[in-house]
């Protein structure tokens, strides 16, 4: 009886330990988005320098949150504007790593692969393309990393596999104007 006790108390301990921890993660993910939320508002503002500290901030003090794999995807996305390709290389990276199906993923994606482009390692860029096709969940996004790629492919010399790419994206029902226009001006420099 004094067992069947014992045991009794040790799994309420375990039960109460638990919820404790379950509690502190919860207020962990609560203050992380609360940050987050905030260094958004300030890079929607212009403010680069505070909203760069800011997303630091969530990064550094909130690791392994779902909000510090996005202010890194956001570091990422401001180092690549301000042509710091290594930075933008190592916090993308680190993104796709962290949230290789991420609501982010394919831009993370297609940043990288410029940045690899840019740099003369087409290869390399269609390789992340691919990638980040494999991974996509939206159509849309799809649609988007495709297009990329027929591009690279084009500027790699590879006319066959960029025009197949393309004429597949273009039968396609629910394709967008805009992407029809790529996907048109696209097939254009295939021709020409």
């Amino acid at each position: 009886r004094s067992k069947y006790l014992q045991l009794g108390l040790v799994l309420l301990i375990l039960l109460f330990g638990y919820n404790v921890i379950t509690d502190k993660q919860s207020q962990l993910d609560i203050d992380a988005s609360a940050s987050l939320g905030d260094a958004l508002l300030t890079l929607d503002r212009d403010d680069l320098t505070t909203a760069q500290f800011q997303l630091e901030t969530v990064l550094n003090e909130y690791d392994n949150t779902p909000s510090a794999s996005v202010a890194e995807f956001y570091l990422g996305k401001m180092s690549y504007n301000a042509d710091d390709k290594e930075e933008a290389n190592r916090f993308l990276n680190s993104y796709l790593k962290k949230s290789p199906k991420g609501f982010l993923a394919a831009s993370a994606s297609i940043m990288l692969a410029d940045i690899s482009a840019n740099e003369s390692q087409l290869k390399e860029g269609i390789q992340i393309l691919d990638k980040g096709i494999s991974n996509v969940n939206s159509e849309k996004d799809l649609r988007l990393l495709k297009l990329r790629k027929a591009e690279l492919e084009l500027r790699q010399g590879n006319k066959d596999i960029a025009k197949s790419i393309v004429e597949e994206l273009l039968s396609d029902d629910d394709i967008t104007n805009w992407n029809k226009q790529i996907a048109q001006e696209i097939l254009g420099r295939i021709v020409s």
